[in-house]
């Protein structure tokens, strides 16, 4: 009996019906955790509630400064200023700005499939042409770019611009290096 039975077992919790075979006990999305979250971010997350107004804020000083100096230490970046760093509210703002800076209405964007709505939703609300490159699955199961396909519809269609998600969603696969290498190589 899994380990959530037994504790809901323990406190008298009625107990839902155990999955099917082949099936987790408790389905997660692309996104969720099920580690503990560190420390300074459950701190950080108390003293924000002690605000009494929860939507969106202007970035700060500081919010520039630590992506600056991230910049800087990680990737040797020299010269960045605030007035280089955009703010976005979500992933998807972010989508949209990059469709902005890097393609036109009308310009075919590279999209994996299947492939989480909200960037078919972005793509088609910004007039963009979706064209999409199946994944495919190889013979242990595991979903693979196929670079084949997306070679061909690149030239075709003349993109020079494309989403790329990872991990994926949704198929949750976070791609190793060589595929992203192999992708960045196209």
């Amino acid at each position: 009996m899994p380990l959530l039975w037994m504790v809901l077992e323990l406190y008298q919790v009625s107990l839902p019906d155990l999955p099917k075979d082949g099936y987790d006990t408790i389905p997660m999305w692309v996104a969720d955790m099920n580690f503990p979250t560190v420390p300074s971010i459950c701190a950080a997350i108390v003293e924000r509630v002690q605000h009494p107004a929860f939507g969106y804020f202007s970035p700060s000083e500081e919010y520039y400064n630590a992506i600056i100096k991230w910049q800087e230490e990680r990737n040797g970046v020299t010269g960045l200023t605030k007035e280089c760093i955009g703010y976005e509210n979500g992933v998807l703002g972010g989508v949209i700005s990059v469709l902005n800076a890097f393609s036109a209405p009308g310009d075919a964007i590279l999209l994996h499939s299947p492939t989480y709505i909200g960037f078919t939703m972005s793509l088609e609300n910004n007039g963009r042409k979706i064209i999409h490159s199946p994944l495919k699955q190889d013979e242990n199961g595991v979903w693979r770019m196929d670079y084949e396909d997306m070679d061909k519809k690149i030239k075709a269609h003349k993109i020079h611009t494309a989403i790329f998600c990872n991990p994926h969603n949704p198929c949750g696969r976070v791609w190793e290096k060589w595929e992203i290498e192999s992708y960045g190589s196209l």
